[in-house]
């Protein structure tokens, strides 16, 4: 048993996952063609019956949209590379974008193939996400998990020591205990986790098209602690 204070410093770490309750839908609207009108009218015609299928959610009594965004309809034309340097004529491209967050996660498949049926519209990018006051809930468990880890670790020093008292007197985020000493365990804050989906097809008429199944969202914390014993 040591006669005099020793000082311990160990890190804590921990992760849990985490079911998202709020997914982005990211659209894509493009069509191509000889003259600006045969660009433009259908990504009119196909942002319109996105607009419409959109507002047909925000009118549903179950409120399963969060909010939604379409972009104005954009023009733009180029030239077809040729091998030859020789002056194609141009072509024209006109493209829309838009998103919708749904708090009803099982509104999604289903939405997403009503709007792939909508001529051009092409579904980029599905993001799960947590909501603020969710991740942070989540988040501070997570902390919390993380300094009962260092205090674990603390106290297998002090029983290794034949020490009877520990006592905690600093906490910190990885690397501010020691500035310029960052351990490569982690980054100093949180990690999240990107989240992905899987939508296999179903032969059944009677279902959506696709299943969505979000993967859990991972949040990890580090924290540094320093103790004394005796």
């Amino acid at each position: 048993m040591p006669t005099n204070p020793v000082t311990i410093t160990v890190t804590g770490h921990a992760e849990r996952s985490f079911m998202p309750n709020r997914c982005v839908v990211r659209l894509n609207i493009a069509f191509d063609g000889a003259t600006r009108a045969e660009a433009a009218d259908p990504t009119a015609k196909s942002a319109a019956a996105l607009a419409e299928l959109i507002q047909e959610l925000e009118n549903d009594s179950q409120r399963p949209l969060r909010r939604s965004s379409i972009d104005q309809v954009q023009h733009s034309r180029y030239r077809p590379y040729h091998p030859n340097g020789k002056k194609l004529p141009w072509n024209y491209r006109s493209t829309t974008t838009g998103s919708v967050t749904f708090r009803d996660l099982d509104a999604v498949a289903a939405f997403v193939d009503r709007v792939s049926a909508i001529e051009g519209v092409d579904v980029g990018h599905l993001q799960w996400t947590l909501t603020r006051k969710a991740h942070g809930t989540a988040l501070t468990r997570v902390r919390d998990l993380a300094v009962r880890d260092a205090l674990a670790k603390a106290k297998g020093y002090t029983r290794s020591l034949g020490s009877k008292r520990i006592e905690a007197v600093a906490l910190a985020d990885p690397g501010m205990l020691n500035p310029g000493q960052r351990p490569d365990f982690g980054p100093p804050a949180v990690r999240m986790m990107a989240a992905s989906a899987a939508a296999p097809d179903s032969a059944d008429t009677g279902r959506p098209a696709i299943e969505l199944t979000p993967e859990p969202i991972g949040i990890s914390a580090d924290v540094e602690a320093r103790f004394e014993t005796s």
